[in-house]
């Protein structure tokens, strides 16, 4: 099998590539010699009715690149990429070998004398993968900027997407804002989406910008992007989730899901009827993929429900994998602020809590209900909350 090739060395030592060329500058270029970028073995041009034109190498190649096929939306993409970034006036340079952590990012740049990898992400890997190589990267001084795909992208409508597990490794954390990165290769045009937000579950509400690729220059794609009042669109469905975990029984539930319902049932607690600050969105709840209550009400049961009044609180620090560009969110401590802003608990001094308001499961379905209204009226009148 041969491996395409979307871009070639030509003899003076400069990328090309048969990208919309014509049929006859095609046949015009078969005359002169290219060569692999990587390897620099020579290259043959192939082309016709049903073929996108492409180089490749010949059989019995021993480049590295002949591991696998690459799509043709993933060359495109890492092509216009690299284009983009050389129009700009950067040292840009296409899989270019790192020997000291053995790895070929799709594309290496210097800015402002920092390192960076660009991964052009069409393709879903498997998560240990994709923090294998970002943690190769972070160890040697590359900072790892992953673009993915626009197959990744699920939105509903602008504000409202769908984000699946895979997707979630690629969040970065800058200047507490959530973001991600997509490109369409065919239609030149990136997304970035910030100020991601989650109240459990696949579904997150996000700000989105999208352009023409050659409309933005690289340092705005670390910018602030031009936010919309989705504040309202998000409790609505915080208040949605709640209703439904209250009054709809689902039967066909993940393990995790059964693992915390026998938790509470052990404990002769019902799920439906948990207090509702065990639901609370917080920012870091979008980079994980546990639904609120799950964390929440176990946080609750083993470190808050059997306390008197007046006694200290702490909760132990949840685990969850850090973005690639190294932020890891201390949840507990984030659900601590959040119920000292709802007046749960007291803070006294940094990191020291206190017990400031008992709180108990509901014995009924519309008492749990009216205190979901009531905490939900809460959150609304909070000022500057983050969730």
């Amino acid at each position: 099998m041969f491996k395409q090739v979307l871009y070639a060395l030509d003899t003076n030592g400069d990328l090309k590539s048969l990208y919309q060329l014509r049929q006859e500058e095609i046949e015009l270029a078969r005359k002169s010699p290219y060569f692999c970028p990587v390897c620099h073995e020579m290259l043959q041009i192939r082309s016709g009715p049903r073929t996108i034109p492409h180089f490749s190498h010949l059989p019995k190649s021993d480049c590295t690149m002949m591991k696998g096929g690459e799509t043709v939306e993933h060359s495109r993409g890492k092509w216009r990429l690299f284009n983009w970034l050389k129009n700009q006036g950067y040292d840009v340079y296409l899989e270019q070998y790192l020997p000291e952590i053995r790895q070929r990012p799709d594309l290496y740049l210097m800015a402002n004398d920092k390192r960076i990898a660009i991964e052009y992400q069409c393709a879903s890997v498997p998560r240990r993968e994709i923090e294998k190589r970002t943690l190769s990267y972070r160890d040697a001084g590359v900072f790892p900027l992953w673009i993915l795909g626009a197959k990744h992208l699920h939105s509903s409508n602008f504000n409202h997407y769908s984000l699946s597990d895979f997707a979630r490794s690629f969040l970065y954390h800058f200047n507490d804002d959530y973001r991600l990165y997509f490109f369409h290769a065919s239609k030149n045009i990136i997304w970035v989406t910030s100020n991601t937000k989650s109240a459990g579950g696949r579904r997150v509400f996000a700000n989105t910008f999208s352009s023409i690729i050659t409309s933005l220059n690289f340092p705005q794609l670390f910018s602030s992007v031009p936010s919309s009042n989705m504040e309202d669109q998000f409790l609505s469905e915080v208040k949605r989730l709640w209703y439904k975990n209250r009054t709809v029984y689902q039967s066909q539930v993940s393990s995790e899901e059964r693992n915390y319902r026998q938790y509470l049932y052990l404990r002769g607690y019902h799920f439906s009827l948990i207090p509702s600050i065990c639901y609370l969105p917080i920012p870091g709840q979008v980079q994980t993929g546990i639904r609120p209550y799950v964390w929440q009400t176990r946080l609750i049961l083993d470190h808050f429900l059997h306390l008197p009044l007046g006694s200290r609180v702490e909760f132990p620090f949840i685990q969850i994998p850090s973005t690639p560009n190294g932020y890891t969110p201390h949840l507990s401590q984030q659900y601590l602020d959040l119920l000292t802003q709802l007046n749960i608990i007291e803070k006294t001094g940094k990191n020291n809590y206190i017990k400031s308001k008992q709180v108990s499961f509901h014995k009924r379905v519309e008492d749990a209900l009216e205190d979901d209204r009531r905490t939900l009226e809460q959150l609304k009148n909070l000022q500057r909350i983050k969730i």
